[in-house]
């Protein structure tokens, strides 16, 4: 009688190779997700500082449109621009008889909007003892990222502007997942003032 195996099973060898195939395996699938995550995130990130850079401009350009709005010829400047628009707190207070009162001194007739701590900020009265709001976070007006703060304001003259251009540039608020660097996005306008009546 003959003594052959009559077991049929794996070999030591045979259960190696095919762990170190499933290793392999699996190690590609994960680095596939792991990238399609990190490329997911940035371009999460990239929508939404987009949204903020633009949303940011819109409520600027919007309130600049009402800047002067003086019906019954009182005779207030339109804009009070910041002299050092390279300071921390890049500001415009904008001036708007909106309810036709003779004066500026009710809610969003006189909104001062500012960069702050990489925020963009407003307040939409007169009263400076009133808070400021966060209109949108991560507003570093750092185009290039050199660390040097470009002017969110720059009119076309200090003492009588006719027109403001307004430069945005937001950031991500954590770098790239996939280069380390962190996002950046600028949107700007040119908002023509209205001419004094």
């Amino acid at each position: 009688m003959s003594t052959a195996r009559a077991e049929s099973g794996f070999t030591l060898v045979e259960v190696l190779v095919s762990l170190l195939v499933l290793v392999l395996i699996v190690t590609g699938v994960a680095s596939f997700v792991i990238q399609n995550s990190r490329i997911n995130t940035a371009e999460q990130m990239s929508v939404a500082l987009q949204s903020d850079a633009r949303n940011s401009l819109t409520l600027i350009e919007n309130a600049l449109r009402t800047a002067g709005w003086d019906p019954k010829n009182v005779g207030f400047a339109a804009v009070s621009v910041d002299s050092t628009p390279t300071g921390t707190d890049n500001y415009i207070e904008i001036f708007a008889d909106l309810n036709q009162d003779d004066d500026t001194l009710d809610a969003d007739e006189d909104i001062t909007i500012r960069q702050h701590n990489n925020d963009l900020e407003w307040r939409r009265t007169w009263d400076t003892s009133q808070p400021f709001e966060i209109i949108a976070d991560d507003i570093t007006n750092d185009e290039d990222g050199d660390g040097t703060i470009e002017p969110l304001f720059t009119p076309d003259s200090l003492t009588n502007p006719k027109r403001v251009t307004v430069k945005i540039t937001a950031r991500s608020p954590v770098p790239d997942p996939r280069s380390g660097l962190y996002l950046r996005y600028t949107v700007s306008a040119d908002v023509a003032l209205r001419s004094s009546q």
